[in-house]
Formats: structure tokens, C-alpha cells, sequence
């Protein structure tokens, strides 16, 4: 089988727009499904296969992304991947250095961050969920694997950068505002994978995780994991130039340009705030004392008669 898989990445690497005839690509899916049911069932045969990962991800580095880019073969050679050994443990004929060709050390990270933003832009939120996740984890598992500087740059790629901050985090159109916008979809699993590839791409640190994509995101997937959220904005490392919150830059948000609120309405605005800080401690997301009951406490309240100035 890897003598197969071997001889399909020699067709891609002599080019041409269509290197496999139909006859081939059935051929090959056949094989790499295969490879995937023996791998899955029986894990004490994993290592033989571990020659075919580097032939394997040469077909991906030069395979064309279709209109849905996790259809057919594509979809095929990432779910054999996902069940090989990359990290080399128990095959002497691959190491997991093979994942960065010299030539190109972020070829194959690129082509499949690629695919990934693809299929992000062109799957309904159903279809990711079928679909996305093996690739979601696979990345997981190579960030794990790859040294500092293409860490770095798979950072790059996945993470909110400044151009994300102008306006709250996941309501730009890149990629990793797409990702995070998942996290709020209705699928379990989906949200979970994409919450766990920020959080390995944060180096598996709630701060780093919370500086990187705010408190919004960060605190629901820390709180289910059992981890600790940051409780202040220094702790988390937000400087003072951006909404620890949403992740938005402070000069990014829009100026209130409207009438000052009533007495009435700062009151009621004030015991909304009140009773969500409230659910929030109840819940486990924050464990800092009510800043109302502090204030409280401490003589900080004004009490207003009765016939006071609503305006």
C-alpha cells in the first residue's frame, strides 16, 4: 500500500493539471481508505504505514483545492493522515522533521491552513462539523510537532492580528475571525475543536488564550476545561490600548455621539450590569467581588431622595 501511495505522489509531482486519470483516483481512495481502517482498528500496525506520510503529503501540496475543498480525494488523504503516526515514535523510516521539507518548511502547513480557509468559506456550519474537525485536529497535532519558527508562523495564520482589532474580534472577514465566529455555532464538537486549536496555538496558557482572543471567547472554553480565567486585564497581558473584552482596540470603538442617559436610565443600565456580574460569579467565569457591593461597602454610593432629577 505505501508502494501505491508512492506511485500516485510520483504522477503529481511530474504535473500537469489533471495527473490522475479516474481509474487512479479510485484507485488511490480505495487504497487510502484502507490504509485508514487498518490503522484505526488495529494501531499496532500504524508504524508500516508511516513511510507512505511523506508521499501522502506531497499529493496534498500539489493537489488542486475543488469548489468544496473537502470533498473526494483531499478529504480522503487528510483522514488517513489523522490516524498515522506523524510524530515518527515507532517507525524507523519517517521522522516527523519530513512534516517541514527543507526546501519549504511551511509548504505543507500552508496548504492546508489553505484548504482549511476554503472550506470555511464554502461549508455551511452542518457540513463543517462532518467534515472540518479531522482537519482542525490534524493541525492541532503538528503545531505540536513543529519547531519554534514555523509555530510562529502557523500563529500567524490562525491567530487575530491587529487588522482584526478594529472592530470586536470575529466580526472581520479572515480566517481566524471565521474560526472564532464557529465557536458560537450550535455544534458541540465544531466549537469545541476550534476552541482547543486556538488554545494549543496559545500554547496551552489561559493568559496567552485571553490576550489572544478575549475574555468573550476565551472564558467559556477555560471555565469547561476546569482552567482558571484571568481575572484582570494585567494578569491576562492586555495592554491599556485594547478592550480586554472583546479584543477590539479602545481607538477602534465607536464614539457614543447620542444624548447623555437620565438619572432613570444610568440606574437601570446599572442593575442590568449588577445582576449579569452576579450570574457571571455564579457560573464560575469570574471570582473578583461584585465591584457595586465593593463600592457599597466602602461608602461609594450616593443615595438620591426620592424627588431627585431624573434628567
Amino acid at each position: 500500500m505505501v508502494l501505491q501511495i508512492s506511485r500516485h505522489a510520483d504522477q503529481f509531482m511530474k504535473g500537469g493539471k489533471d495527473p490522475l486519470s479516474q481509474m487512479d483516483e479510485m484507485a488511490l481512495t480505495d487504497t487510502l481508505k484502507l490504509v485508514f481502517n487498518i490503522a484505526k482498528l488495529h494501531p499496532e500496525l500504524m508504524a508500516t504505514f508511516s513511510p507512505s506520510i511523506p508521499h501522502i503529503l506531497e499529493i496534498i501540496s500539489r493537489i488542486e483545492i475543488s469548489k468544496r475543498p473537502l470533498d473526494g480525494l483531499v478529504g480522503y488523504l487528510i483522514n488517513c493522515l489523522s490516524v498515522l503516526d506523524l510524530e515518527g515514535k515507532k517507525s524507523k523510516d519517517y521522522e516527523s522533521s519530513q512534516l517541514f521539507p527543507a526546501s519549504n518548511e511551511n509548504r505543507n502547513v500552508d496548504k492546508l491552513v489553505n484548504i482549511l480557509e476554503n472550506a470555511v468559506a464554502t461549508y455551511k456550519t452542518d457540513d463543517l462539523e462532518l467534515q472540518a474537525i479531522t482537519l482542525l485536529h490534524l493541525l492541532i497535532i503538528i503545531y505540536e510537532l513543529a519547531p519554534e519558527g514555523i509555530r510562529k508562523h502557523m500563529q500567524s495564520l490562525l491567530l487575530p492580528d491587529q487588522s482584526d482589532r478594529s472592530v470586536p474580534i470575529g466580526k472581520t472577514d479572515t480566517l481566524p475571525s471565521k474560526l472564532l465566529e464557529l465557536t458560537s455555532s450550535p455544534s458541540l464538537n465544531l466549537k469545541t475543536a476550534v476552541s482547543e486549536l486556538m488554545f494549543v496555538l496559545s500554547d496551552k496558557d489561559a493568559e496567552t488564550l485571553t490576550k489572544n482572543i478575549g475574555y468573550g471567547f476565551a472564558a467559556g472554553f477555560l471555565s469547561a476545561r476546569g482552567l482558571g480565567v484571568p481575572q484582570n486585564t494585567e494578569e491576562s497581558g492586555f495592554n491599556s490600548e485594547v478592550n480586554p473584552i472583546t479584543g477590539q482596540r479602545w481607538d477602534a470603538e465607536p464614539v457614543d455621539t447620542g444624548p447623555p442617559m437620565t438619572q432613570e436610565e444610568k440606574e437601570r443600565e446599572a442593575e442590568r450590569l449588577f445582576v449579569l456580574f452576579e450570574r457571571a460569579r455564579a457560573n464560575g467565569l469570574i471570582n473578583v467581588e461584585n465591584p457595586v457591593v465593593q463600592a457599597a461597602r466602602e461608602g461609594r454610593l450616593e443615595e438620591l431622595p426620592d424627588d431627585a432629577d431624573s434628567d
